[in-house]
């Protein structure tokens, strides 16, 4: 995989990784865990992609970096859909110091824990727990799967020599091994770029889901698990992701709602809309936060 492949990965590799790993956590364990530790009335994990340098041996700067990907993920104690929400890299947030900046620049500036609680401010959630992902692999993982089945909607088309990126997909449905579900997910050359692409992922994501549930992802399983945790980084517990891991088994279209954070283009930046971002999150019981 090249170095600006490892860069380019995006979003949806990002919850495989949460998934998968909580997914085959839960099925590893043999236990059905019905209740989170703690006392919040929901469970939320920060997933993130780290915009990463590299060098050009290929060894990635330690430095962290910016957020290149950015997902919250948050399930209620006691049941009920959960949420998958995508937050636009350029999305606008105002930092501890009274500045308005993009949030994807968060990590770069303190780590995870300014990470943290910049996306708390957007979106009115305590973020419990962190995922960070190392892209290396990925492609491999889609293929431990055996493929997934996408419905594309439309003619994907487009070369970049400089990245070694090709995509050619005709409408319909397709069978993807990982390079080609990795063309599919950074996919970015339509009138809405970021916004679009992010809807794609999340298709993408529930196809993951449905391979997860599959007698043949079990055949797969420790093999699945070795890729995963290889390239992630998290304080999550084994505890929490075989909670995790039960509830996500048997998540579907109908218990899973998926979004990107409410707003609209300003310029070059995504603007929240606060007042639809409460409207989302007490439409599942969460906290409001505004």
């Amino acid at each position: 995989m090249t170095t600006r492949r490892r860069v380019w990965v995006r979003v949806a590799l990002v919850v495989l990784a949460v998934l998968a790993v909580a997914a085959i956590a839960g099925y590893l364990t043999f236990r059905n865990f019905t209740a989170f530790p703690g006392e919040a009335d929901y469970f939320s994990v920060l997933l993130i992609g780290e915009d990463r340098s590299y060098l050009r041996n290929g060894e990635a700067v330690s430095a962290p970096g910016r957020m290149d990907a950015i997902m919250v993920l948050a399930m209620p104690r006691k049941g009920g859909p959960s949420l998958l929400m995508s937050i636009p890299r350029d999305t606008l947030v105002r930092y501890p110091d009274g500045q308005v900046r993009r949030v994807n620049v968060s990590m770069g500036a303190g780590g995870i824990s300014l990470a943290r609680q910049v996306v708390s401010e957007l979106t009115g959630l305590e973020m419990h727990r962190y995922m960070c992902v190392n892209f290396d692999g990925f492609i491999h993982l889609v293929d431990a799967l055996g493929g997934v089945d996408i419905q594309v909607d439309q003619r994907m088309q487009y070369t970049d020599r400089a990245g070694g990126y090709h995509i050619d997909l005709q409408p319909g449905l397709h069978h993807m091994d990982g390079e080609t579900a990795l063309s599919y997910v950074r996919y970015r050359n339509d009138a809405m770029g970021d916004i679009s692409r992010t809807a794609r992922q999340r298709r993408f994501l529930m196809a993951i889901m449905r391979e997860l549930a599959s007698p043949k992802a079990a055949l797969a399983l420790r093999e699945i698990w070795d890729m995963v945790t290889e390239y992630t980084d998290t304080d999550i517990t084994m505890k929490e992701l075989s909670a995790m891991g039960w509830r996500l088994r048997r998540m579907d279209e109908a218990t899973l709602r998926t979004a990107t954070l409410p707003g609209h283009f300003k310029g070059a930046y995504w603007e929240p809309d606060y007042v639809e971002i409460s409207n989302l999150m007490a439409s599942l019981g969460l906290p409001t936060g505004q």
